[in-house]
């Protein structure tokens, strides 16, 4: 319980850094006061925008308000949003990003061990040559790219699926049309992210079947499928583990193209209209909410390491 408290408090210090390095970015990235009034704004216009914005103050100033602020649950107005509070925006869009994460993990995870799991049985075989091919194939894709073409096919050929939006009312109150309109931005980051949790699960695979215990698991007669699931698989399962934490918290980022696609009302689509609008609150809010996800996901990672792996202790070293 102390590591774990240990491990939280360590976590303000990255969070703070963050912030500080994002903060400085933006401001120094130009004037977000050009973008919000019209090109033939009079100079006593823009400077009563400045002071409004509390861009007349010098940056560590700026930052400091912002900070206080933030401890206080206040993350700002947004610059061009209506000067409305963004806080409650980014909860607003929150559950479209989560939902989108949670289905593109569970395809990709599902995905990656089925492939990971039938290339092993015949290293070297037909199936193992072609899943590599695909596995450098999608990891070498763009992922916009992807989603235009998934796009064109899916929807606009074959009518399959709708091409943008998220479906009308709550996920649970529509199922069908949520997964439908799901189906093809959770295609396009999960094959991206499958084709990486697949090829490491496939190396880790391979290097715990030439252990000694897996040796003696098929020397007492035990099945092929009995070794590999029961007692490969889970040993293989660390840097799958590792790896997985660092894509669920990766997810975030790689949503920003793709909701811009598929006109996804997530957080994602909001960060890339805030960073062409310079919208700092905006960009601090969703980086900072980023930056939470990767230290928490990263908590968690470490406490299924003793989970997996009983040898393994929280705080770093190795049971005896």
């Amino acid at each position: 319980m102390q590591l774990l408290l240990k491990r939280i408090l360590l976590m303000i210090p990255t969070l703070f850094g963050v912030s500080v390095l994002v903060f400085f970015l933006m401001a120094i990235s130009g004037d977000p006061v050009r973008s919000l009034l019209p090109a033939d704004a009079s100079r006593e216009q823009i400077e009563a925008v400045r002071k409004e914005l509390h861009l007349d103050k010098p940056i560590y100033i700026r930052y400091g308000m912002w900070l206080n602020d933030a401890f206080h649950g206040n993350l700002g107005k947004s610059y061009t949003g209506s000067n409305l509070p963004v806080a409650p925006e980014l909860l607003r869009r929150l559950p479209a990003t989560l939902e989108l994460g949670v289905i593109t993990m569970f395809f990709a995870t599902l995905l990656s061990v089925l492939v990971a799991v039938l290339s092993v049985r015949k290293p070297g075989g037909a199936f193992d040559q072609t899943a590599r091919t695909v596995i450098f194939v999608f990891l070498a894709m763009p992922g916009f790219w992807l989603g235009i073409e998934l796009i064109i096919l899916f929807s606009r050929r074959l009518g399959w699926f709708p091409p943008a939006g998220q479906g009308e009312g709550s996920f649970w109150a529509n199922i069908p049309s949520h997964l439908a309109h799901l189906a093809l931005p959770a295609i396009t980051l999960g094959v991206g992210t499958a084709a990486s949790l697949c090829r490491v699960l496939r190396a880790s695979l391979l290097e715990v079947l030439h252990s000694d215990f897996v040796r003696t698991a098929r020397a007492k007669g035990l099945s092929s499928n009995v070794v590999l699931i029961r007692h490969a698989l889970r040993n293989a399962l660390i840097p799958f583990i590792t790896l997985s934490g660092l894509t669920i918290a990766g997810l975030l980022e790689g949503s920003i193209i793709i909701e811009s696609v598929f006109a996804w009302p997530g957080i994602g689509q909001w960060m890339v209209d805030a960073i062409k609008g310079r919208d700092a609150p905006v960009v601090m809010a969703g980086v900072l909410l980023t930056a939470v996800i990767y230290s928490a996901v990263n908590l968690v990672v470490d406490v299924l390491y003793t989970v997996v792996d009983p040898r393994v202790r929280l705080d770093g070293g190795a049971g005896r």
